[in-house]
């Protein structure tokens, strides 16, 4: 994984709450994931994003077995503090970081790593979109 893809999945994470029990754990994990979905969803499709996210989860889960629980898709939330409680928290928050990671980096592949970053950082970003038709304007309509 690139630096930048950890780094971006690493602040979705960090956005997803803090993490201090197996309950948390899933709650950020299900927060994290539905930000993704609600944020890439409009960019590839419901079912793009849950091909990317499929196949992340096919990449990433024999490095992080925590992930072979759940499937990030919707209400996972019970099934996320369960695999926090069977192999702790921290494991759960390095495979999610992990997983966002790998999905940021397939997105990239289609669309190029620019574009794939900043679209999953604004997935995980509350309010509106980056780059909405008000920050658009420029000077003229400033």
């Amino acid at each position: 994984m690139t630096k930048a893809a950890t780094d971006v999945a690493r602040r979705l994470w960090a956005r997803g709450g803090g993490v201090t029990s197996s309950e948390d754990a899933g709650a950020a994990t299900q927060r994290v994931c539905d930000d993704l979905r609600a944020g890439l969803s409009r960019w590839v499709g419901a079912e793009g994003y849950r091909a990317l996210l499929d196949r992340a989860l096919r990449l990433s889960t024999p490095e992080h077995p925590v992930l072979g629980s759940f499937s990030c898709h919707d209400g996972d939330a019970l099934a996320a503090a369960a695999a926090a409680r069977a192999h702790g928290a921290a494991e759960l928050a390095a495979g999610i970081v992990a997983l966002v990671a790998t999905l940021t980096e397939l997105l990239g592949r289609i669309i190029g790593e620019e574009m794939a970053l900043q679209l999953v950082e604004q997935a995980g970003t509350p309010g509106p979109a980056a780059g909405s038709s008000t920050e658009r304007r420029g000077g003229r309509n400033a």
